[in-house]
């Protein structure tokens, strides 16, 4: 089992963590991309889970599942970050394990993508929901701890409570150009951190 872990730990080490974050992203709106170009007639009125039964299904579902999978590596390493030295560890843990609970539903989303078989169906919007739940919270302890500590400017403290606002908008509304935003913000929280932790070598 030691050796198990070392093995992985040697894996995820051969490149910087801030770069899992980076490629959740591309991955992310690389696969929405394709998907929107292979299905006719589609706009942002569409909800985005639409995609993953489109003609491009494969390449949205996949993209999504890889995007959350990627961004569970980075948040492994941005949470430490956001952890130094804090006072409030147990917040810190609640928030990891939260972060890691979004990613890995949101990989399930592109496991089990929206469909006609109401097993499935009901699966997605499970799956969906919890990611989205688990976001809020986890978002919401990144906040406080990035305003609690001196490691990365308060700019990311807001953006990320910005983010968690905007998800808490599109569950209350549900409206799909709303789910567009939280998927943009989504992104860009994870860009613009990735390259702030490469650029100063955090």
């Amino acid at each position: 089992m030691e050796e198990l872990k070392t093995y992985i730990l040697i894996i995820y080490n051969l490149i910087p963590a801030p770069v899992y974050g980076l490629l959740s992203a591309v991955v992310g709106i690389g696969g929405d991309i394709i998907a929107i170009a292979l299905f006719p007639g589609f706009t942002l009125n569409h909800m985005i889970s639409a995609l993953g039964a489109g003609p491009g299904a494969v390449y949205f579902n996949i993209g999504t599942f890889l995007s959350g999978f990627l961004a569970m590596l980075f948040y492994l390493y941005l949470i430490k970050v956001i952890g130094r030295g804090t006072q409030y560890p147990k917040i810190h843990k609640v928030g990891r394990f939260f972060a890691i609970n979004s990613c890995i539903f949101f990989s399930l989303v592109g496991v089990f993508p929206t469909s006609l078989n109401m097993m499935i169906f009901v699966l997605h919007g499970t799956f969906a929901l919890i990611s989205w739940l688990s976001a809020i919270i986890y978002l919401s302890i990144f906040s406080f701890l990035i305003f609690e500590n001196k490691v990365i400017p308060k700019f990311f403290g807001y953006l990320a409570l910005i983010t968690a606002i905007i998800i808490i908008v599109f569950l209350l509304t549900w409206i799909p150009i709303i789910e567009w935003m939280v998927a943009l913000g989504v992104t860009v929280w994870i860009t613009l951190p990735s390259v702030y932790i490469l650029y100063r070598k955090i």
